[in-house]
């Protein structure tokens, strides 16, 4: 099982990622699930991923890297010895250190693991704007990607690109950086880096 953890602040294009790479992973014929978590009590993310007839799980009432940190090992291992799934998406919410998410994955016991890949998606419009307000937490999810994918490049100015690739690489420069308009589609090279 391969795991692909898809982390960004609230509104970076998260959900519609996983909806163009849960697509691609059919197309490929991989078995795919898609573990979400939510704070609120309803799941709109989750909700919206099922009226697609997608294959999720969610975790709610709270933040996967603080009250459910424990929860999530064992969902994946459940899962996983369950469904038995080629590729699990995990989406933790907008407001999760992702630091902290991964450090729960330590307690996972099931079959081990084939990969482990980790990507943050970064709007390059509001970008400063968060890192001044949330340093920590925009930080974190940051400087623990393997892979950092701007987003949103029809609407951002050249400017506010280049603004964003140079914060990112600053923070985390062995990571792998891409360009993404993702509402309108993944380009074969990202997909080919995210899919098993």
């Amino acid at each position: 099982m391969h795991l692909l953890t898809i982390s960004g602040f609230l509104g970076s294009g998260k959900t519609t990622l996983i909806i163009k790479l849960a697509d691609a992973a059919t197309r490929k014929g991989l078995r795919a699930a898609i573990l979400v978590n939510e704070v609120g009590e309803i799941g709109i993310d989750d909700q919206l991923l099922r009226q697609l007839d997608m294959n999720v799980y969610e975790l709610l009432s709270g933040c996967i890297c603080c009250t459910l940190a424990k929860d999530l090992p064992g969902t994946l291992q459940k899962l996983a010895e369950d469904y038995k799934p080629d590729l699990v998406m995990l989406e933790p919410s907008g407001v999760a250190d992702l630091k902290k998410v991964l450090a729960a994955l330590v307690y996972y016991r099931g079959e081990p693991l084939q990969s482990r890949r980790n990507i943050t998606i970064v709007d390059p419009l509001r970008l400063q704007q968060l890192i001044t307000v949330l340093t920590p937490l925009i930080t974190s999810q940051i400087k623990n990607a393997d892979i950092l994918l701007i987003n949103k490049i029809d609407v951002a100015s050249e400017d506010e690109l280049k603004s964003a690739e140079n914060i990112v690489t600053e923070l985390n420069p062995p990571g792998k950086l891409f360009r993404a308009c993702v509402k309108n589609g993944i380009a074969p090279d990202l997909i080919a880096e995210l899919l098993p």
